[in-house]
């Protein structure tokens, strides 16, 4: 199942960056993350391992991930390595004009149950999905505009 969600964001792509990948701020803008936990001393790069309390409509999941791609300030994936949530993510940050910039977030996640629960969730949690992670998007943006002004 994939989801994609584009949002523009009036700050440089450097601070957007900055944003996304300040682990533990996720929450703020997130709305379905509880907490991020980076459970490797390592904090940037292939190889992070984050540990995010995530709520799956109603109910919290533990979503493991590992990033597995890293192109500073234009590139970040992550692989879900959880039971319930499995499959990669990305955020991809390109320039618009001067200081302003694109934000793509995709996932590629394979539901649990087979063709039951790809039916599932392309026809029910989907289109919920599409809803939080725009307003989530929406509230990097805000996070990042902000970041930007008090620079």
């Amino acid at each position: 199942m994939r989801l994609e969600i584009v949002q523009h964001v009036a700050a440089p792509r450097q601070v957007v960056w900055d944003v996304l990948t300040t682990w533990e701020r996720q929450p703020d803008w997130m709305l379905d993350a509880k907490a991020v936990e980076v459970l490797t001393p390592q904090r940037e790069g292939p190889g992070v391992t984050l540990r995010c309390p995530t709520n799956l409509l109603g109910v919290t999941v533990q979503d493991v991930m590992r990033v597995t791609g890293w192109e500073e300030p234009r590139y970040l994936e992550v692989t879900h390595l959880g039971r319930i949530i499995t499959g990669t993510a990305a955020f991809e940050l390109e320039p618009d004009g001067d200081g302003a910039t694109w934000v793509t977030w995709w996932e590629d996640v394979v539901p649990p149950l087979g063709r039951v629960g790809e039916w599932g969730a392309s026809t029910l949690v989907l289109p919920i999905l599409r809803r939080i992670f725009g307003r989530s998007l929406r509230n990097l943006a805000v996070m990042a505009e902000k970041d930007a002004a008090a620079a």
